[in-house]
């Protein structure tokens, strides 16, 4: 089976298998492709980013997730992303992205609706079930998380 190193480049792939094992550098979880392809990330990242995705390692089982090395002051982190569907290659290079087709400010206010109304919905619950107060700027942050993320 190919290893694919992350400090060689991004990769996506689709999910086939997720193991716990003994590393080089410790425990590390191997995510194992469709095509055969096994990819090593440190335990403590794969937790973190797999919770960060609402996924636990059984449940990204199917996926099709993106890996990256991110590199920031200094430290490399490992990020890991939901990709779309279908974008799975064995080795995928970072692209050049086409530009979104430009939206009017009607339909950017719709979306942003959508976003603030999600996002009241989602923080709101979580918030007044751990009793933690929630103010207007939560919201917005929230919301404006959601919109950048829905207009990229």
């Amino acid at each position: 089976m190919p290893i694919h190193k992350l400090a060689e480049g991004p990769i996506t792939i689709t999910v086939a298998a997720v193991e716990t094992v003994q590393g080089n550098y410790g425990t590390q979880v191997k995510f194992t492709s469709t095509d055969g392809t096994d990819v090593y990330i440190s335990e403590l990242s794969a937790t973190k980013q797999l919770a960060r995705l609402n996924l636990t390692p059984d449940q990204s089982i199917g996926e099709t997730l993106h890996f990256e090395q991110i590199k920031k002051n200094g430290t490399t982190y490992t990020n890991v992303s939901k990709a779309a569907a279908g974008s799975a290659a064995p080795v995928a290079k970072a692209a050049p992205v086409a530009a979104a087709p430009r939206q009017s400010v009607e339909e950017l206010g719709a979306i942003y609706a959508q976003c603030v109304a999600q996002a009241l919905t989602t923080l709101g619950s979580a918030c007044e079930e751990s009793g933690i107060p929630i103010d207007a700027s939560a919201i917005q942050a929230a919301a404006a998380t959601l919109f950048i993320k829905a207009t990229r």
